[in-house]
């Protein structure tokens, strides 16, 4: 009898377990019971009314050098309570290979899904995009570049590799100024300390330094593509959690990092 009720108990605690989740992911995919918006292509949008930021930047950018948003005041116009920019998505180990230099490519595969959504893709199939990071990484190993990327670099990198004349390292963004370019059809490329985000398909104990893209918002969540794991498509985080991990390089240690994005504009 007492065995019985071991086992009644083990089974109970992975249920709990399972169930507990189960739930969690539940909730990642409904968005606390709200449907994630239809998805919008950049070509399906590209005719409608952006939402201007006719607000002069602080500083001038054409170096790269970071644009402090916290310097900027809100703008005035309304934004639409939620967007979803279809923004192809791929993991960073497309063919589910985490070794070398696939555990480090989620730099790579953020600005390939970005790419891709201007130019039009829809979807990407697992060999181009295998293909995509590869290139891309030889180009960064041509050019002596790190491992890890600071947002800077990677602004530099955009611009050289995909021959994108304007990229901004943004520093200090508000949520509202996130909402902001995404609402203007623009993807924002976020720098992180990849395990404040507390993603439960990480390889435990998650990426030191990570890269994302969010791609919408709704309620109080970013609709993201994050290549950190072969679930991270649409993925919502949110608005907090984004805040929270949002940190640069900075050598290494990075939850100390500047709170930066980098935006590609078409």
């Amino acid at each position: 009898m007492r065995r019985r009720f071991v086992w009644l108990g083990i089974l109970g605690v992975m249920v709990a377990i399972v169930g507990g989740k189960f739930f969690l992911f539940a909730q990642n995919d409904r968005a606390c019971g709200e449907p994630i918006p239809e998805a919008v292509s950049f070509v399906e949008i590209a005719e409608e009314p952006l939402i201007q930021d006719s607000r002069p930047d602080p500083i001038d950018n054409t170096d790269n050098d970071p644009i402090d948003q916290s310097a900027k005041e809100p703008l005035t116009q309304d934004l639409p309570p939620s967007i979803n920019l279809s923004v192809p998505f791929t993991s960073q180990a497309p063919q589910a290979n985490w070794d070398l230099p696939y555990q480090e490519a989620c730099e790579e595969a953020s600005v390939l899904m970005v790419d891709w959504y201007y130019k039009g893709v829809e979807e990407i199939s697992i060999e181009e995009a295998d293909r995509a990071i590869l290139d891309l990484i030889t180009f960064e190993e041509e050019q002596g570049l790190p491992i890890d990327l600071t947002g800077g670099e990677l602004a530099e990198l955009i611009q050289d590799y995909f021959g994108y004349t304007k990229v901004e390292v943004l520093e200090n963004p508000s949520i509202e100024s996130l909402k902001e370019h995404l609402s203007a059809r623009r993807p924002v490329i976020v720098p992180a300390a990849g395990r404040l985000l507390e993603n439960p398909h990480f390889r435990s104990p998650g990426p030191i330094y990570h890269m994302f893209v969010l791609r919408g918002y709704m309620d109080n969540v970013f609709i993201t593509n994050d290549p950190g794991t072969r679930h991270g498509e649409a993925y919502l985080y949110p608005f907090d959690t984004v805040y929270h991990a949002m940190h640069d390089w900075n050598g290494g240690e990075v939850e100390i990092g500047a709170k930066q994005v980098v935006v590609i504009y078409p």
